[in-house]
């Protein structure tokens, strides 16, 4: 018995290595320099020419912005993947529907279209929440630790760190400004680790996640799925391992089920095109290049 249960094993990990190589993974673009900084506010970003989106919609190129799509399915869920890079930290921003602490929520397009976003994705809806040490755009807008749970950080730079706790101790630890920080979790990816989960309900739904690959360089993950526990989806352990696969040295969950949502200009590329829960924020990519430039 040892030894079938030893092969079963073997099998199943081989089976993971093939399937991790026919994985995409991010093609680099060499920028020329950019000299930008985000604007006081946001429905003053450059507006992104409609030429540079690739007519089937899955790639978008600037001289500051590159966003690669690719769709396949994986495990037991259809994903979306988006390979992120950008020539500046301050390009990538975050958006609530209405300012702190407003709870209101609207479609991820309604979110996105003023401030010009190329690339948008939910983040954590933490205003549906009361915990965590949020940042966004640079302004801390509320300090409740979470010393059982896990956030992430980004900082001025474009970097990722996760915070483990959530605790105003281990965020003096870091030394560099924080930029835009996140209360959901779990992280999933450190150090270029895939993390053990522990004792997590293991559910199969849609999943949204966030990677750093290298210096500027992002991957990010919808998974489509019937939010049932035995339904078709992701469950976090295999999130963990797609995004470590996909190249992310630090990964992180951020709000799933039907709150999933990733837009490629102003348009869901994930799941129902259609279809789009009210949420509270996002993440969202602006191009650094002037318009008419």
């Amino acid at each position: 018995m040892k030894k079938i249960v030893s092969l079963l094993l073997m099998l199943l990990m081989l089976a993971g290595c093939a399937a991790a190589e026919e994985l995409p993974q991010m093609v680099k673009v060499a920028f020329p320099a950019v000299d930008y900084t985000a604007p006081e506010k946001p429905t003053q970003n450059y507006a992104a020419p409609k030429e540079n989106f690739s007519e089937d919609g899955m790639r978008y190129h600037d001289d500051s912005l590159d966003v690669q799509l690719h769709k396949f399915h994986v495990y037991n869920a259809d994903v979306t993947v988006a390979f992120v890079q950008i020539a500046d930290a301050d390009q990538m921003r975050t958006q609530q529907a209405k300012p702190y602490p407003s709870k209101t929520t609207a479609r991820i397009d309604t979110i996105a279209k003023p401030v010009k976003s190329v690339f948008a994705v939910n983040a954590d809806w933490f205003t549906y929440r009361s915990d965590g040490i949020v940042y966004r755009n640079g302004e801390l807008l509320r300090n409740r630790e979470m010393p059982e749970d896990e956030g992430l950080v980004i900082d001025v730079n474009g970097n990722f760190h996760i915070i483990s706790p959530m605790t105003e101790a281990e965020y003096a630890k870091l030394d560099v400004p924080v930029m835009q920080s996140f209360a959901f979790g779990p992280a999933l990816v450190v150090n270029g680790e895939v993390q053990d989960i522990g004792d997590r309900k293991v559910t199969y739904r849609q999943r949204m996640a966030i990677g750093q690959i290298d210096e500027l360089c992002y991957v990010f993950v919808a998974a489509d799925g019937t939010n049932e526990d035995d339904g078709e989806g992701l469950n976090v352990p295999e999130l963990a391992q797609l995004m470590h696969d996909l190249g992310a040295q630090t990964a992180y969950n951020l709000d799933g089920g039907q709150s999933t949502s990733m837009l490629m200009g102003n348009t869901k590329v994930n799941g129902q095109p259609k279809t789009m829960r009210a949420i509270g924020d996002i993440i969202y990519f602006t191009t650094a290049i002037p318009d008419g430039e």
